[in-house]
């Protein structure tokens, strides 16, 4: 693998900080080193992991021993990534196919977000850009096109090393990081753009997300949120179970569990609740399509949602129940 670990990219170097304290780090072999506060943060597979606490889904010696499963010299992305999955046998194979295909599709849609950033704030610095949430880096590999210092960001190690696979395959040098979203291992004021594809219901806090997020952007920075809508008339994206939204949080995992056989940790936003959670310094709206951006498939029916769009009483009642929202905000508008 043939892969630049994200110590080899002296641009990041100088933006790194303790995610706990705040302090600078240093690089001592195989690990980074808080000088203030004593903090180790190992370098795990080329990748500084600088987590504060683990995935919620899985311990990381749990995580650790999956990845040692399914990673390989010289095994494909493709082949990782199905690797990885049949040591998941506790979810079922429909979910697994539903989850590659995003993978899959993931530098198309990365592509598009990034667009929609950049048309939405086209005064915004195009230096340095962080996928947050990154997975296995999709949106990073559509943002290297854009912005000359890219990032990548994930709480899942898993998913960071299948990245780097991805990463070598496609010869895109972007640099990763596993660390949680509530606590960024970054110097303030570093980035230009952040945005996080389906993220933000998978955190411990939102509000921490929010925060972090805008401490890291420079004062012209700007973000772009994709949230699933909690209330939404389609499958829940993750467990693809129909109105599964409607149903009170604390029973969700449960019903997770008995009819999909996987768990369930997401907390889905209502479009109530994620207004509330911007208070009027981000614009929370439903998503919207260029032409072919779905591709040829989908075509037909996002020219019926855009149409739909454009008729108001219409447009205010699917506003609730769409799938997705939509989240730009500046940090100069977002902060006093």
């Amino acid at each position: 693998m043939n892969y630049q670990p994200a110590f080899s990219f002296p641009w990041l170097e100088e933006l790194l900080a303790c995610p706990a304290c705040g302090a600078g780090v240093v690089h001592f072999e195989d690990t980074y080193i808080c000088p203030a506060c004593n903090r180790t943060y190992p370098i795990r597979y080329g990748i500084p992991d600088f987590r504060v606490a683990p995935d919620p889904y899985i311990s990381i010696g749990e995580e650790l021993t999956k990845i040692d499963g399914f990673f390989a010299p010289g095994r494909s992305y493709a082949d990782s990534v199905k690797a990885y999955y049949d040591l998941t046998p506790e979810s079922p194979p429909e979910l697994h196919r539903h989850y590659i295909a995003a993978m899959d599709a993931s530098v198309v849609r990365g592509a598009a977000l990034v667009r929609k950033l950049r048309k939405r704030f086209p005064d915004t610095g195009r230096k340095r850009f962080i996928d947050l949430g990154c997975g296995t880096a999709g949106m990073s590999i559509a943002g290297s096109r854009k912005y000359s210092e890219v990032l990548g960001v994930d709480v899942a190690l898993r998913w960071l090393v299948m990245a780097s696979i991805r990463l070598d395959e496609a010869g895109v040098a972007v640099p990763l990081i596993c660390a949680n979203a509530e606590a960024l291992p970054l110097k303030t004021g570093s980035f230009d753009a952040v945005a996080a594809d389906a993220v933000l219901e998978h955190v411990r806090s939102s509000e921490r997300m929010r925060d972090e997020t805008l401490r890291v952007l420079n004062p012209t920075g700007s973000f772009f949120f994709t949230t699933n809508n909690r209330y939404s008339i389609l499958p829940e994206p993750h467990v693809r179970i129909l109105g599964f939204g409607l149903l009170p949080r604390r029973y969700m995992e449960r019903v997770a569990l008995r009819v999909r056989r996987t768990p369930y940790r997401a907390r889905l936003h209502s479009r109530g609740e994620l207004k509330k959670l911007f208070d009027g310094k981000a614009d929370v709206i439903p998503p919207y399509y260029d032409a072919g951006e779905l591709g040829d498939r989908h075509e037909r029916i996002r020219k019926i949602w855009e149409a739909l769009r454009k008729i108001p009483i219409v447009s205010a009642i699917l506003a609730r129940v769409v799938p997705q929202y939509f989240i730009f905000g500046q940090r100069s508008t977002s902060t006093p």
